[in-house]
């Protein structure tokens, strides 16, 4: 039995189909969330849903239990806040008898980052070296789809306002982390195994623009959104402090270039290339 966690989220719903694809039987694939009656489609399609809240161990055990393999996607907040949830997954699945942890992870997880959560990232890959559970780490570069609404504001404006614009970023879609998670699940040989999760090119604002004018059928510049402005559009939005925060640094660290590395890992993993940043670009039409 596989277990995915966060499985209402975009990811966790993604790699459930991704199992799918791989000749999974839905029946192998229990579905863990908070809110488990948002999964009522993949229960209707056999896949196995339990309710599982990461404050919670009790719930989490349960969820676990019987289990082989338990994704566990990284929960939100402050680190604090995460890296207690982490540890409650990790020591919910040792209980339940979980031989391996295969956990979402981020790019470059330093002391160093300048991304705020990159330390509750570099403290969870910590506790599951010393958890004696089997583990596999899944290091995923920034999501392509992170920057839509700034991409939105492109099509209407004229101009892509990014922050680092001249910084290249190796953007991975969701697809492809889930592929890459798929594949992990699913087979062996992945114990103790560090994957760094890329698209299969890193590109800066300025391609960006570029892509974009293409996909929108009009030119689109480029220029560079300074930090405090970015973070003020966020407040603006609505977003809480700690999101405004962790965002903002998150882009820092883009900025900086520690997200500009590229790695073979999902080519390898899946056995066919990652998605171009322009794959996704091309949806946006």
């Amino acid at each position: 039995m596989i277990v995915v966690t966060a499985a209402t989220g975009r990811l966790g719903r993604t790699t459930a189909e991704a199992l799918l694809a791989r000749g999974v039987a839905p029946s192998e694939v229990r579905l863990a969330a908070r809110s488990p009656e948002r999964l009522a489609d993949f229960a209707a399609r056999g896949f196995a849903v339990a309710a599982a809240d990461y404050e919670r161990a009790d719930t989490l055990e349960a969820a676990f239990a019987g289990a082989d393999t338990v994704l566990l996607i990284s929960s939100m907040g402050v680190d604090a806040d995460r890296l207690r949830h982490h540890r409650n997954a990790i020591e919910a699945a040792r209980r339940a008898g979980v031989r391996r942890i295969v956990y979402t992870s981020a790019t470059h997880p330093s002391a160093d980052s300048r991304f705020e959560w990159a330390g509750a990232h570099r403290l969870t890959e910590a506790l599951l070296a010393d958890s004696g559970l089997a583990w596999t780490i899944l290091r995923d570069n920034a999501y392509a789809a992170n920057n839509a609404g700034l991409y939105e504001q492109a099509r209407h404006s004229g101009v892509l306002a990014l922050p680092g614009v001249d910084a290249a970023v190796a953007y991975v879609t969701h697809e492809d982390v889930a592929a890459a998670a798929a594949a992990v699940l699913a087979t062996s040989g992945h114990d103790g195994r560090i994957y760094e999760i890329t698209g299969p090119e890193a590109v800066d604002g300025h391609r960006i623009a570029a892509m974009l004018g293409e996909v929108f059928g009009r030119p689109i510049g480029a220029v560079d959104l300074p930090l405090a402005d970015f973070a003020q559009g966020l407040r603006a939005a609505g977003l809480p402090e700690f999101v405004v925060s962790g965002v903002t640094s998150f882009h820092a660290a883009l900025a900086a270039g520690e997200y500009a590395a590229v790695s073979d890992d999902v080519a390898r993993l899946t056995g066919r290339p990652a998605q171009p940043l322009r794959t996704y670009l091309q949806t946006l039409a």
